[in-house]
């Protein structure tokens, strides 16, 4: 997870110096969940910013948001099967414990907690699929990563 963490967080220091191009928009966001195939992610996302390949052949697509402050952008994170296996939510401030109390409130439950990096297991409210949530405060920025469970427990503890 560090690697992805790290790709993500820089593509999106690297978005944020270009134009601001048309992003989408929160009910087209909250649409996208896990298992979804990459062409229906983008028929409702639209075209990503950038896409780059990540640690054993996954593919990240970023998208920029240039008006749902104080997210900076989500990342979409396929598969093999190109198939959504996670998503990252980039936010400017340190949101992490706000993020954790929502998600409580809502039925996830923290399993691991190290400095400012959360981690909790819950379920996804539209397809009631199990989902790890993984929170991290860095640099004045916020990454929240929400991964399929099956996936994230084929993939080891990154």
């Amino acid at each position: 997870m560090k690697s992805i963490t790290a790709v993500v967080l820089g593509m999106i220091m690297i978005l944020g110096t270009g134009r601001i191009a048309p992003a989408f928009d929160l009910p087209a966001l909250d649409r996208v969940t896990v298992q979804m195939a990459q062409t229906e992610v983008r028929a409702i996302l639209g075209r990503p910013d950038q896409v780059s390949e990540v640690e054993d052949g996954l593919e990240v697509s970023l998208y920029r948001s240039a008006s749902l402050e104080p997210m900076l952008g989500t990342g979409c994170i396929f598969g093999h099967d190109e198939r959504l296996v996670g998503q990252s939510f980039v936010f400017e401030g340190e949101l992490g414990k706000q993020t954790v109390d929502r998600l409580q409130e809502i039925g996830f439950t923290l399993t691991d907690q190290q400095g400012d990096a959360f981690r909790l297991v819950g379920q996804d409210d539209d397809t009631g699929r199990p989902l790890v949530v993984h929170i991290l405060q860095t640099n004045g920025l916020t990454i929240v990563m929400t991964f399929d469970k099956d996936f994230y427990e084929r993939r080891g503890k990154w």
